[in-house]
Parts: C-alpha cells; sequence; structure tokens
C-alpha cells in the first residue's frame, strides 16, 4: 500500500495519524482532577500558585477567554508534541549528508511514537515545561557548537520560560553545569556562558522568589518540606523505575546498551555527546533518587526528546529503521488497548469499586450534579477532596470549595475560600467514602444522604448555619500548623492564613 509513495511522504501521514489518534483521545478521556484543578488556576490569574510556579495557568488563561472545551483546552499538549517532532526532523536533516533525512524522518517518528508522547493530551505542568526545555536544550546545544554568547543568553531565557512552568527545570541546569564540567575542554567560554545562562535566568527566580514572600512560601514549604516527609530508602522503588525506562523506547535502551561505539561516542570529550548528555545526566540523577523516592513517569518526559536526538547520531541508519520497525507494532497495540479502555469505562472496571467510582465522576459529573441541583441556589457546594472539587468546579462551571483537612498537595483553594465569610452559611458537601459524620459539629443542623451513579454510591451531606469558630478551632488551626508553618529564617510578608484566621504561630 505504501511501497510507492516516498519515505518523505509517509512521515507526512505519520504526522496526520498522530494528530487524529491524539484528537481521539483528548475527545474521549474525561477531564481529570489535575488538568481540572490548573483550570481552576487560570480563573485566579497570578504570577504564582500553591504548588508551582504559573506557566500552564497563563497558558489556560489565555485559551479560556475563547472557550473552555476540553478539547480546545487540551490543544497545547496535542501540539507542542508535534511541534518537538517537527524540529527534532528539522535539526537533524542536514542535506550536507546524503542520509540526513532519513535519519531525520527516522528519530521525528520514534519520538512521534513513543508511547506515553503518543496518547499524552493531558494539559498539566509538564506540557510547557516539555516545550520549553526542548528549545532550552537545543539552545545550549547551539551555544556549544558556535562558542555562542547569544545562544546562552537564549538558552537562559527558554530555561527561565521553564522554570515558570516547573522546578524540575533545575534539573535540566544541573545537567549543563556536569556536562561543561565533564565533557568540555574549551577554555573559559563555557563557564562564562554557563554564568550568562544564570544571568537570564535570574529575573524569573527573583519573580518567584517574590511570589513566595508575598505568598507564606507555599513552594518551599510544599515541594521541599511537606511532599518529601516519609521517604525512606527502597530498591523496588529502582527496579521500578529502571523498567519505567525500558518501556518507554524499548529498541533505543536496547541499541543505546549494545552499541558500543555509541557508549564511546558518548565518553569521548566532544560536542556530538550535547543531546545525550541532556538525557543520561538528568536519568542517572533519578536513578540515585528512586532510592528513596518514587519517580513518576512524567518526570521523564522532558528529557525524551533529547534521547531521540541523541541516539540519531549514534545509532546506524539500519538500527534507527529496526527501532522504528518495533516502535510502530508496540505504538499501535498501546493504542487499541488504551482505545479499548477509554471506551469500555468506567464498567470495565467495576470489579475495583474505588477505582470505577473514581471513573464514574469523571466520565459522568453530570448526573453527579443533577442529584444535587435541588440545593445550587441556596447552598455553596464544597467537597472533601480537592481532585473532587476542580472536577465539579469545571463541569458546574462555579467554584466547589474544598471542606476539610485536604491533603499537603493542591490547596490552591485555600487561597480562594475564605471561611470567616460563610458563618451561618449553608454549606452542602460531597464525598466519594462515608466519613461526613466527621463534619456534623461544624453546623446548627446537619442531615447526611447517599445516592448512587452509575450503580456507584457517593454521599453527600446537608450543612445548615456553618459554625466558623468551630471549624477553624478544629481544622483550620491544624491545616495552619501542618501547611504553612513557615521555617525563622525566612523572611516573609504576613501570611494569608494568619492574617484571616488571627492566632500566629509561636
Amino acid at each position: 500500500m505504501f511501497s510507492n509513495i516516498s519515505l518523505l511522504n509517509r512521515f507526512y501521514i505519520l504526522i496526520a495519524i498522530v494528530l487524529i489518534i491524539k484528537i481521539c483521545f483528548a475527545v474521549l478521556l474525561p477531564m481529570t482532577g489535575d488538568e481540572a484543578y490548573f483550570i481552576f488556576w487560570a480563573q485566579y490569574p497570578d504570577y504564582g500558585y500553591y504548588d508551582h510556579t504559573p506557566m500552564v495557568a497563563w497558558i489556560l488563561t489565555v485559551f479560556l477567554s475563547v472557550s473552555d472545551m476540553t478539547l480546545w483546552l487540551r490543544l497545547p499538549a496535542i501540539v507542542f508534541s508535534l511541534l518537538i517532532a517537527w524540529m527534532i526532523f528539522r535539526l537533524l536533516n542536514n542535506r550536507a549528508d546524503q542520509n540526513s533525512q532519513k535519519i531525520a524522518i527516522y528519530a521525528s517518528s520514534l519520538y512521534l511514537l513513543i508511547p506515553v508522547n503518543l496518547v499524552a493530551v493531558l494539559m498539566t505542568t509538564d506540557t510547557p515545561l516539555i516545550w520549553w526545555s526542548f528549545l532550552c536544550g537545543v539552545s545550549y546545544y547551539n551555544a556549544q557548537k558556535n562558542d555562542s554568547y547569544s545562544w546562552y543568553l537564549i538558552c537562559g531565557l527558554f530555561l527561565g520560560l521553564a522554570f515558570m512552568s516547573k522546578f524540575f527545570s533545575g534539573l535540566l541546569a544541573f545537567a549543563f553545569l556536569i556536562h561543561t564540567l565533564v565533557f568540555v575542554r574549551r577554555g573559559i567560554k563555557p563557564y562564562i556562558g554557563l554564568m550568562l545562562i544564570f544571568v537570564a535566568l535570574l529575573p524569573f527566580i527573583a519573580l518567584n522568589l517574590t511570589w513566595n514572600y508575598n505568598n507564606c512560601w507555599n513552594n518551599y514549604l510544599f515541594n521541599l518540606i511537606n511532599r518529601t516527609q516519609g521517604s525512606s530508602f527502597s530498591i523496588a522503588g529502582t527496579g521500578k523505575y529502571l523498567l519505567m525506562l525500558l518501556i518507554i523506547m524499548p529498541p533505543g535502551i536496547y541499541y543505546l546498551i549494545k552499541n558500543v561505539k555509541a557508549i564511546r561516542l558518548f565518553l569521548n570529550k566532544g560536542r556530538d555527546n550535547t543531546y545525550l548528555a541532556l538525557f543520561i545526566i538528568p536519568i542517572i540523577l533519578f536513578g540515585l533518587l528512586s532510592f528513596f523516592k518514587s519517580i513518576g513517569l512524567h518526570w521523564l518526559f522532558s528529557f525524551i526528546p533529547f534521547f531521540v536526538l541523541g541516539i540519531a547520531t549514534l545509532f546506524s541508519v539500519s538500527q534507527l529503521e529496526k527501532s522504528l520497525k518495533f516502535m510502530t507494532v508496540y505504538s499501535v497495540l498501546h493504542v487499541i488497548v488504551i482505545g479499548f479502555i477509554l471506551v469500555s469505562a468506567p464498567s470495565l472496571f467495576q470489579s475495583n469499586e474505588k477505582l470505577y467510582k473514581t471513573l464514574v465522576i469523571g466520565y459522568y459529573p453530570d448526573e453527579l450534579l443533577a442529584q444535587v441541583s435541588e440545593y445550587k441556589s441556596d447552598f455553596i457546594f464544597a467537597t472533601d477532596s480537592y481532585a473532587l472539587s476542580a472536577q465539579l468546579s469545571y463541569h458546574a462551571k462555579k467554584h466547589v470549595m474544598v471542606f476539610g483537612d485536604g491533603s499537603y498537595h493542591a490547596r490552591q483553594d485555600d487561597v480562594v475560600t475564605d471561611f470567616r465569610l460563610l458563618k451561618n452559611k449553608n454549606i452542602l458537601i460531597i464525598s466519594e467514602v462515608p466519613k461526613l459524620a466527621d463534619y456534623t459539629a461544624f453546623f446548627e443542623s446537619y442531615q447526611l444522604h447517599t445516592m448512587k451513579v452509575r450503580g456507584t454510591e457517593l454521599y453527600y451531606a446537608v450543612g445548615m448555619n456553618f459554625q466558623y469558630e468551630k471549624y477553624r478551632a478544629a481544622i483550620l488551626t491544624n491545616i495552619r500548623q501542618r501547611y504553612y508553618k513557615i521555617p525563622s529564617y525566612l523572611p516573609h510578608k504576613a501570611c494569608y492564613m494568619d492574617e484571616r484566621y488571627k492566632t500566629r504561630f509561636n
């Protein structure tokens, strides 16, 4: 069928097919809690947010000004990955080499067909991080190749934009430093270049520090204190991490290990190893971290383009072609399996009560909201879960606040909801689990209810006359002590949690 079509035209056809697959997944996949949470951010524009830096919210704010349709809001995730694939093709397509176009097509096609990229359509903090990190890495390569101070400054600019997407960008900066120290031997220029990267990055760091100074040092407390508690040594975590690496692109890892020439070229102190170094250095660092903390698959996304660019210069054309043939079958199987799951869910998982309940909420939120619609004019809606609140806020098109302790992450609702203003108000609380009786003391009158959605039970409570003082003493005090205790060595403006709820920490 494709035998009479040129390799380049087959590449264009692949891009079109991947675009169609991504659009189908974006339509089939219900709005996730994480995505809805970032949409919640975007509805309150700011230059920082509780968990991370604000880039994803800035992008979503622009898109929300046009529409809140799920496919539209996921468009950046779809487009960015295709743009990266196209840029990989352009970077590798050197007309001076007769095999360059073939290598460029194979490498770009490999990137398109990596399953985690092929089915990645969620609009999260990783979406802009991957894009800006890629542009940053390409700029660093050009700076190294040309000893160009202007490219170092551009690299720093893109690193700053990646930093405004997620703090993982710091790992890329660390990779630049290690690569320069270990592999670059060209006098003082590369070190001046590193300083120029830092100079360009500095305004973005200053902006983030200013936001944290004015907002309880939320990013610091969340990323370096609250979320790291309870970490312990585990070999199992490292085994899981290594398996995850292999799953991303089995033939690439196989040929990288097998190809002695590739490893020797990487160890050679030259410029051609830059892209592969920008993959291997973070991967090694993640490997060391995996002994103490679970590494998420999404942590690796920013470095996959550098892996593809790296192996494109090290593997033979035959190895790239064999890798692409394997990945074509490998990815088709993933698409079939994931497509079947999306079409069959949530009924496919009815035997797993917890998962089934989560999927029902994702697939049928309107049915849930319909069962409590009689309360919407007289009650303030809430849930006891940040993910559930974000999802219902998106579908109800109004803010659904968080009631109770919540968890250490996703606490942006603490900024938005001022419980002082809810005194004597009526509140309806929705939950996935039957624990709403715990909040009885915070209302003058309180009734528990059960509702059924697609065969699973969900719970809600109707609370009359919210007792703010009791809630403040039992819940808000605990929240402030657990999540907002700023170390004495950090200067800060008065924290909003203290300003609202008066009592300060000793």
